[in-house]
Order: structure tokens, then sequence, then C-alpha cells
């Protein structure tokens, strides 16, 4: 397993795992999230946990029941993947053509998806017709709710969590309530 190269990724987004041993990270213009190990035999080591997800992933949280939350920046369209892999063609639309004309992601259908230490999704919210929570960008559980937001959006959702813990906070999770 090759060492990882941190300068190599860009739009990149990272939380501490629920191990404190790895590190997790979103890689949003390959629809990939990956694990950075900081302890144990793999130590240094990055492996990719989900591969080729449907949309742009953005930020990673702590969900109170040992897995993990993601917001979905916007979803694939294959014309903006075949951009993706030509760098001279995104340079030259950027310099010939005005930013209206653009071809860009679909951040039109943003959400968040659920997901386990092993990369299995166990659940998807969205906003398909992009009326509420186009282009989600960052959510975060708190006390039994999901909060929502993204830096297009004029407004925060939330979420009631089923069988949530309503005690729960992100800080005392991560940082033991210092």
């Amino acid at each position: 397993m090759p060492e990882i190269n941190f300068h190599h990724f860009r739009d990149t987004t990272v939380t501490i795992a629920h191990d404190n041993k790895s590190l997790l990270f979103c890689e949003t213009w390959t629809c990939r999230i990956h694990r950075y190990w900081l302890e144990g035999p793999k130590k240094g080591k990055a492996e990719i946990l989900i591969d080729d997800l449907p949309g742009y992933p953005d930020n990673i949280n702590r969900a109170s029941d040992g897995t993990y939350w993601m917001a979905w920046l916007g979803m694939r369209t294959p014309s903006f993947d075949l951009s993706l892999r030509h760098p001279d063609f995104r340079k030259r639309m950027t310099r010939r053509l005005p930013q209206d004309e653009w071809l860009f992601a679909n951040v039109n259908n943003g959400g968040v998806i659920k997901f386990d230490d092993s990369g299995k999704i166990l659940m998807t919210l969205g906003d398909i017709g992009g009326t509420s929570h186009p282009s989600v960008t960052s959510m975060r559980e708190h006390k039994g709710q999901l909060f929502i937001g993204g830096i297009l959006n004029n407004r925060i959702g939330v979420f009631d969590i089923e069988g949530a813990d309503k005690t729960w906070t992100a800080p005392v999770d991560y940082w033991g309530g210092k």
C-alpha cells in the first residue's frame, strides 16, 4: 500500500474516526472517501473506504451511533465527469467562455449519507428538486437532530434522527468535554 501524499489531494475534508487511530477524508472531485491510519500496523498508509460515489462528497462528521455523516455537494453528471479528466479543456473553458456558460457540477441535488467504518452506506437523505437544501456542504448531529447547511443556502435544515442519543454532542465525543 503506497504512502499518501496529501499535496496530491484538493478539496478534501477530514474527520478523526471513532477509533482515534485513523482519519477519514473526502476527495470531492474523484468522488471517494479515504481512511488514513495514524496508529497500528497500517500507520502512515491510506486506503479507499468508498469509491465511485454517485455524488460529490464534502464534509464528514461523526454520528452518535459510531457511524458517520457525509454531505453531498451535488450529484455527478457524465459531462462534468468527462471535463474533470481533461484539465486543458477546463482551462480553455474558463478563459474563453463567460462564467455563466461554464460546465459545472450538478449542485442542485444536495443531500447527506450515513455510512459505517466498513464503507457501507446505511442511509441517504436528499432534496432531489433542490427546493430546500441544494448543494449541501455541511451537517452536524447534535442531541438527536441533524443540522444541514450549505454555502449557497440561506437556511439551516433540521432532521430528527430516529433512535439517536438525545444527549450526544460532537464536542464531547471528539474532545471529551474539555
